[in-house]
């Protein structure tokens, strides 16, 4: 079975994540609204003019400036509070298959005998041929999607040694990795790149997501970096 290990630990984390987020935000948008120069503030009368020739009017002034401010980075915080709060829900609530998730093909093959169990009732009735059209679509690419993850399964990655390091399938984390002796040269790290390869601090790895187009780009890496080492040799002859 494909996909990462870890999926429904990691979503977890990251819909926890945002909670919290939310929270924190939430809790400075109150401290904001409830600081000592808004409570200050309410205790004056409501339309007093600030007097100018008062000494109190440099007070009052900056008092009014200082709880304006906290009124609007209140509103700040709680927007802040409320987008965090629509990720977590988002995240919850989302029909989204990835391919990262181990379950991601039975999802499909769920998936798809939905879609056509629509499909046959859309067939029964009349002048909905638009929706009909639009359903065969999916249908189609949904069965794609299952396809290229079967195949993706059956795809045996061996361990690759080159100079410098060695490149594995670590199959965990559903990931091709780059793993280098020492830190590559800028030239190195420029190919990775360009070819989709991030670098993993938690992992100490260059790594990109396992599939087929990681699988050509790997190959593609190699030759590059093949290319580079006899260059290298090549300059200090």
């Amino acid at each position: 079975m494909g996909g990462r290990a870890d999926y429904e630990e990691r979503r977890n984390r990251r819909i926890e994540r945002y909670k919290e987020l939310s929270k924190k935000a939430k809790e400075r948008s109150n401290q904001y609204m409830n600081s000592n120069a808004n409570k200050t503030l309410s205790r004056i009368p409501l339309g007093q003019p600030i007097l100018t020739d008062h000494y109190s009017a440099k007070a009052h002034t900056r008092l009014i400036e200082k709880a304006h401010n906290n009124i609007r980075k209140s509103i700040e915080m709680d927007d802040k509070s409320k987008f965090y709060n629509d990720r977590a829900k988002s995240a919850e609530n989302s029909k989204v298959i990835y391919s990262d998730d181990p379950q991601a093909i039975e999802k499909l093959k769920e998936k798809l005998e939905r879609l056509e169990n629509e499909r046959n009732s859309i067939k029964a009735r009349e002048h909905e041929s638009w929706k009909l059209a639009n359903i065969g679509a999916t249908i189609r690419e949904t069965k794609k999607r299952i396809e290229r993850l079967e195949n993706q399964e059956k795809i045996q990655f061996q361990e690759v040694n080159f100079k410098g390091g060695k490149i594995i399938h670590n199959k965990e984390i559903n990931r091709i990795q780059f793993l280098f002796n020492s830190i590559p040269n800028e030239d190195t790290r420029k190919i990775l790149k360009l070819h989709g390869f991030h670098w993993s601090r938690k992992e100490q790895a260059w790594q990109r997501e396992f599939n087929q187009n990681c699988i050509r780009a790997t190959h593609i890496i190699q030759e590059k970096i093949k290319e580079l080492d006899q260059q290298e040799g090549e300059e200090l002859e």
